[in-house]
């Protein structure tokens, strides 16, 4: 069994883990053992050999059985599709690609609400975009 250690927290930020545990139905522990996870994941992505944040990164998305195809460029956090009725259509933010790659494949072209962090994967390793934020 793994030991225990304590952590300092100032009030604001001990009093938003208890918010955010009570709101996602985990214990502290797990609010903060998932939030140091996500950084040593965006970390390990972000320290690759040879990754320079002005190359863009292949990603794709899925939405109703459908597979669009992207680039996004960590430098700027601005995202291109490059495949479908958007190919070539510069967006500002991944979820604003989403939310249109989204309307584009839905038969009544109502945009849904959408997260590009977690739409987005990335081609290299399957990994949803947002262990790059």
């Amino acid at each position: 069994m793994a030991g225990v250690a304590t952590v300092d927290l100032d009030d604001r930020t001990h009093e938003l883990v208890r918010f955010a545990a009570r709101t996602f139905g985990v214990s502290e522990a797990e609010v903060v053992a998932r939030a140091v996870h996500a950084f040593s994941e965006r970390d390990a992505a972000l320290s690759r050999p040879g990754r320079n944040p002005w190359e863009p990164v292949p990603v794709y998305g899925e939405y109703d059985g459908h597979r669009v195809e992207g680039s996004y460029l960590p430098a700027t956090r601005r995202l291109t599709v490059t495949s479908g009725d958007l190919a070539g259509t510069r967006f500002k933010t991944a979820s604003g690609a989403a939310r249109a790659a989204a309307s584009a494949l839905r038969a009544d072209g109502r945009a849904p609400a959408m997260n590009g962090w977690r739409f987005w994967r990335l081609v290299e390793t399957d990994e949803r975009l947002e262990v790059l934020r």
